[in-house]
């Protein structure tokens, strides 16, 4: 009776186990199909106006685009870097214009919010789409719906298609430039710092800063060590000082 009851614990173990197997992998191939690339149209032209703006937002989303980067480490895919509400952003979409076919596919995109929010609802988020076969989209669009009208939405030049070589071997990025930034001595000793280092160039993400400031990165972008991108974040976000919400 024992044996007999041990035999049988064990052979609904193995069918539980057997059973959630083949449901998971059913759910992961629904999930890899419904990522599948899809045509919506065809015979069509690209169009929509192409945005060359910093930071983009999207119109009735809370997602804002910085721009999108060909990735094919693992697949050949489409990787958006932009800020989205972790909360309320729970679809997108890729819409991708294949030349001289026509052909406009859409994608679903897989939402990865980075981790370090610092509780603040809005995140840095990467926005990742597969592209179509026998496709080498140069431009995309990003969309809440699978459907719409590809005329009103913004287009985004997907960045690195063509391998190219780098301009510098040694870059330093620094954290954005805000709140009328007006530290100039600070700023000149880190950048020469920088410079005896062996750095060739810094990139700057200037939000804003003083007039003397200003004067400062004129100098060193005429030397060419300075790289100034805008950062009109405050345009779109109400910018806490603090690192509280």
């Amino acid at each position: 009776m024992l044996c007999g009851g041990k035999k049988s614990y064990f052979a609904a173990a193995v069918c539980i186990i057997t059973l959630t197997s083949m449901v998971t992998l059913s759910y992961l191939r629904l999930q890899r199909l419904s990522h599948l690339p899809k045509i919506i149209q065809e015979g069509s032209r690209c169009r929509g106006k192409i945005t060359n703006s910093t930071i983009t937002p999207l119109k009735g989303n809370r997602t804002f685009i910085i721009a999108p980067y060909f990735d094919d480490r693992e697949s050949k895919t489409t990787r958006v870097i932009g800020i989205v509400h972790h909360e309320d952003v729970k679809q997108l979409y890729c819409w991708f214009c294949c030349q001289p076919n026509g052909k406009i596919y859409v994608s679903k995109a897989k939402i990865d919010v980075h981790s370090d929010r610092f509780g603040f609802p809005y995140g840095a988020a990467d926005i990742v789409c597969l592209e179509p076969e026998n496709c080498d989209p140069t431009h995309v669009s990003i969309h809440q719906s699978p459907h719409g009208n590809i005329d009103q939405l913004p287009r985004f030049e997907i960045k690195n298609r063509k391998a190219e070589t780098f301009s510098v071997d040694f870059t330093v990025c620094i954290s954005a430039m805000f709140g009328n930034y007006n530290n100039v001595l600070q700023f000149i000793q880190s950048i020469e710092m920088y410079k005896i280092l062996g750095v060739q160039k810094v990139v700057i993400y200037k939000n804003n800063c003083s007039q003397l400031m200003e004067k400062v990165l004129k100098f060193y972008m005429e030397e060419g060590t300075v790289e100034v991108i805008p950062w009109p974040i405050n345009s779109h976000l109400k910018v806490s000082s603090k690192w509280h919400f």
